[in-house]
């Protein structure tokens, strides 16, 4: 692969990890505003949420600085960091989820997001 070709993937790579760690933000951000009773009933799971919320949130202003072109050391680390955390608590919750036969497609959804921003932030870890 040439030079111009593996930095045009470089810069599709990142942006398309602004769009996956945005979705995975709103969908966390979405189950949260729509489980308000979540806060009283299960105060352990709802602290699970808003901490999930934050390492999206944190990931995709990583990401977004990423594809704004800041090339960092340190930005790349906490990328790929944020992306593993991401990774493991939204395939965490799916393999929770299926083996409690509850929740149907969305934790899926949330494990494909969370694999798909740590392969992305795999792939352009590089400046």
């Amino acid at each position: 692969m040439s030079v111009s070709a593996s930095v045009g993937y470089g810069r599709a790579g990142r942006l398309g990890l602004v769009a996956v760690a945005t979705a995975g933000t709103v969908d966390v951000a979405q189950f949260i505003l729509s489980s308000p009773a979540m806060f009283q009933s299960a105060p352990g799971r709802a602290t699970g949420s808003v901490v999930g919320l934050a390492v999206w949130l944190a990931l995709t202003g990583c990401a977004t600085a990423g594809a704004a072109g800041v090339s960092r050391r340190e930005l790349r680390t906490a990328t790929l960091g944020l992306a593993g955390l991401a990774a493991v608590g939204s395939v965490g919750l799916t393999a929770i989820h299926a083996a409690a036969h509850v929740g149907g497609l969305r934790p899926a959804l949330g494990g494909v997001l969370g694999l798909s921003a740590l392969a992305l932030a795999w792939v352009t870890r590089r400046p």
